[in-house]
């Protein structure tokens, strides 16, 4: 399950793989972290679709509505902000830090939200956060990085006695 933001219909959408090929679910795979306007509009079936995070960052409420009675919640980040971000010195590093505030207002609103949900249905929430500040600028891709950080919270994750598989 992914969700999508149909920009043309003012929509969040949720894509299921049980209803689509192969293909088409791949296409909504990276519709899914398409971040706009620093990654490219996708058009696909005559709209316009970004990021399924500009619409619900963390989709629990959906899940839950689906029948899920367990949700854990991977969160990229640390539970209480550590840092300041620094000022910005032109426009795109502006837009950035509006964009970044903008998305950590909806997820931690959508947390909240999501708490008051999994309770009225009797959902168990796990929420597991980062043990460090992974990255002040989700635009850098580095692959030796991404790794090392990947390797910290699989660690994290052991030290916490969770009960984790290691996938690759």
């Amino acid at each position: 399950m992914v969700t999508v933001s149909n920009l043309s219909m003012n929509a969040v959408e949720y894509k299921s793989i049980k209803d689509f090929n192969y293909d088409d679910f791949c296409d909504w795979i990276w519709i899914s972290a398409n971040y706009t306007p620093f990654m490219s509009l996708v058009r696909k079936n005559g709209c316009d679709y970004a990021d399924g995070g500009f619409a619900s960052m963390v989709p629990i409420e959906e899940a839950i509505k689906r029948g899920a009675r367990t949700v854990d919640v991977i969160i990229l980040e640390t539970e209480v902000a550590h840092f300041s971000r620094l000022p910005s010195t032109n426009s795109f590093a502006l837009m950035s830090c509006m964009h970044e505030y903008m998305a950590d207002r909806i997820e931690k609103q959508n947390i909240r939200i999501d708490k008051f949900v999994a309770r009225k249905h009797n959902a168990i929430l796990n929420l597991y956060y980062t043990p460090t500040v992974l990255t002040t600028n989700s635009l850098i891709f580095d692959k030796k990085q991404m790794a090392r950080w990947w390797e910290s919270g699989f660690n994290h994750a052991k030290s916490q006695e969770l009960k984790i598989d290691k996938v690759v």
